[in-house]
């Protein structure tokens, strides 16, 4: 297997910084190529959002280049998990003190995936989104931690109302903000031509799936970060204030 990356970014139409962040790196570790992708929406006034996105899809990186390296099986989910989980708390800690230190709040969300050959592991908590497009659908691999999610699960809204919620930011957890950090942990597997999509919320607000999956669709490899830049664009038009972005990991 090899991958294919495209990413893209705007600061959107309302805020000073862009306080997302992105790393999408590949290696190639025991004869088997392998990448990590991380995205991060931070959250704090100035630069504080910034900083904290920033440390996570950091400390993941680290971890991908100078620890997962050393693994004697690249593929171990056991130890991927306590590893990925050791960081999360880690840093959910460290944000937690700075934080109190400066008198400030501040707090990211995650999604990040590593893929090994056909097998992928995924580590999340909060709003940004994990989508797989596969055979021309496009599926959602990850649940929001938010209110709205958790009033729509237990049948206290619709999704149409959903979208007109002033709570539909408000988070029921994310890294830096909160004392216990719980992360949804999962395996699943790829196929030849699948593409992986992670996405911060910006991106999905003012688009629908079908959007998404219609431009990527359209998009051989040379033409990915075109197909994202045009969805972002999209965005815009339709007035989206967040930060706004979006990377995706073609399998090959």
């Amino acid at each position: 297997m090899s991958y294919v990356f495209a990413a893209q970014t705007e600061v959107g139409l309302k805020k000073n910084c862009n306080q997302d962040s992105i790393i999408l790196k590949r290696a190639r570790f025991k004869g088997e190529e392998v990448c990590i992708g991380v995205i991060c929406d931070g959250m704090g006034g100035l630069s504080c959002g910034e900083f904290a996105s920033k440390s996570i899809v950091e400390a993941f990186s680290d971890w991908f280049t100078n620890h997962y390296s050393n693994y004697e099986n690249i593929w171990d989910e056991k130890k991927i998990g306590i590893d990925l989980g050791n960081i999360l708390s880690s840093e959910n800690e460290g944000l937690l003190y700075y934080g109190k230190e400066h008198g400030i709040y501040l707090g990211t969300t995650i999604t990040a995936i590593l893929l090994v050959g056909r097998k992928y592991f995924v580590c999340h908590v909060g709003d940004t989104r994990l989508y797989k497009i596969s055979s021309s659908k496009i599926s959602r691999l990850t649940n929001d931690h938010t209110v709205i999610a958790k009033e729509i699960a237990e049948g206290r809204l619709n999704d149409v109302d959903a979208r007109r919620d002033p709570r539909r930011n408000v988070l029921l957890q994310c890294i830096g903000a909160t004392e216990d950090v719980e992360p949804d942990m999962f395996c699943g597997e790829v196929v030849k031509g699948d593409i992986l999509l992670l996405c911060s919320d910006g991106f999905r607000h003012e688009i629908s799936e079908k959007e998404i999956l219609n431009t990527l669709l359209k998009c051989d490899n040379t033409e990915l970060n075109k197909g994202l830049r045009t969805l972002i664009d999209l965005n815009l038009k339709r007035k989206e204030h967040d930060n706004i972005s979006a990377a995706l990991i073609k399998i090959q």
